[in-house]
Parts: C-alpha cells; sequence; structure tokens
C-alpha cells in the first residue's frame, strides 16, 4: 500500500503531494489516488488548511523550535496527519514544518482529539499589525488541553519538597549566624532562579518551575522567624 505524506508548504496542507484546503479539493488531479470513492472534504480540510497557513506564518516569523507556537504547529500537524490516515485507511508519513522531520504514522485506528485554542498574543498583534506578509489570515491552532490536575499536584509536590530541603539546610545556619544566614540562604536562591525562569513556560517542566518559586518563597518566612528569635 502506497504511504502517503501529509505535508505543508507555502502556506498550503499537501496530501499524497496534491493541495487541500481553501484552494485545493476533490477536483485537484490526482485526488483519487487517495481511496476509491473517498476524498477529505468538510472540517478535516478546513483544519489543514488553516494549520499550513499558521505553519507559514510561524516560518515568517523565524519563531526558534523550541518556542510555544512552533511546539502547536508540530503537534497539531501529527494530530491532523493521524485524522487523515484513518479518513483515508492509508498509512501516512507527517512531514513536520517546524522540524522537518519525517514521523511514520501506522496502524491509526482512532480519531484524535484536537480542541482549538485561540492563536497565542504575539501572533494576533503581528496579524493586526501587518507585519506577516502570509497568504491568508492564521485565526486558530490546535493543542492538547491544559492538565491543570495533574500539573497543580505536581506544582505541590515540589513545593513541599523545595521546603523541606531548604529548610533543613537553612534552618541550622540560621540558628548559628542569625540574619546573616538568612541573607545566605536569599543569596542562593536568587542563583537558582535565572535557570527556573527559563523553563517557567516548558510543557512539564512549568509546573515544577512554579512550584519550586513556591516553596522557596513559603521558606522565607520561617527563617525570618528563627533569626529574630
Amino acid at each position: 500500500m502506497t504511504v502517503l505524506e501529509v505535508a505543508a508548504r507555502r502556506g498550503r496542507a499537501l496530501v499524497g503531494g496534491h493541495p487541500v484546503g481553501a484552494h485545493g479539493g476533490p477536483d485537484d488531479e490526482g485526488w483519487g489516488l487517495y481511496a476509491p470513492g473517498t476524498d477529505l472534504s468538510g472540517p478535516l480540510v478546513e483544519l489543514l488548511d488553516e494549520w499550513a497557513r499558521a505553519a507559514d506564518s510561524l516560518s515568517r516569523s523565524a519563531e526558534p523550535p523550541g518556542s510555544p507556537a512552533a511546539v502547536r504547529v508540530s503537534r497539531t500537524g501529527r494530530h491532523l496527519a493521524a485524522r487523515v490516515s484513518v479518513a483515508l485507511g492509508r498509512p501516512v508519513d507527517y512531514c513536520d514544518p517546524v522540524t522537518g522531520l519525517r514521523i511514520p504514522l501506522r496502524a491509526v485506528t482512532t480519531r484524535p482529539r484536537v480542541p482549538a485554542v485561540p492563536l497565542p498574543t504575539p501572533y494576533r498583534r503581528a496579524l493586526r499589525s501587518g507585519r506577516r506578509q502570509s497568504g491568508g489570515t492564521v485565526s486558530t491552532v490546535f493543542t492538547e488541553p491544559t492538565p491543570w490536575a495533574t500539573g497543580l499536584t505536581l506544582s505541590a509536590l515540589v513545593a513541599g519538597l523545595v521546603l523541606l530541603v531548604n529548610l533543613s539546610l537553612a534552618l541550622p545556619m540560621v540558628a548559628g549566624l542569625g540574619w546573616v544566614g538568612v541573607l545566605i540562604d536569599l543569596v542562593v536562591v536568587a542563583g537558582l532562579v535565572p535557570a527556573l525562569w527559563l523553563n517557567r513556560t516548558a510543557l512539564t517542566w512549568r509546573w515544577a518551575v512554579w512550584g519550586a518559586f513556591v516553596g522557596m518563597g513559603l521558606a522565607v518566612l520561617p527563617l525570618m522567624v528563627a533569626a529574630a528569635g
């Protein structure tokens, strides 16, 4: 069975080398290669077209591959490629427009859930100011829902661990040096803040980072009480 490639080039979504979306469809030459009596009409075509335009806008903005917008575009493409595989009953290779990697999708049997979310604020501002010169307007990209329950649980665990470690190490020093010990602890904590701040938006790590900030902040109060006593 022929493997189809799902890709995005110059604001156009391509399936098997043929365009889909607002400027493509079942009438395009070669569309019948996908599956007899089958096409990608309806919402899936619109999502593919919108994803391709978002990828084109991303490439024009020179966003780094690890940025939140780039991660959304890359993940959205993988989900849509899986949906194409399901709709056509064919194996698919996903060509990531962000990294350029080719990802084989085989034995895809379920339709992935791809909820809609608004574009990040920098994209909306850039589109309004006319800095982007893409062929169409990008209004929506798609990503997974935010795992609030799991994330907040991780943040709480990290906050408790950081609080415990900080107090275990700093309380003996504060007991012997008083306010000088508190100052030393604050200097050590301040040295960790820049490294943690760089990961405040990274997936998964952001929960641990904010938990660490909370734990370090809570540790200051007992240390000040110990120094004053």
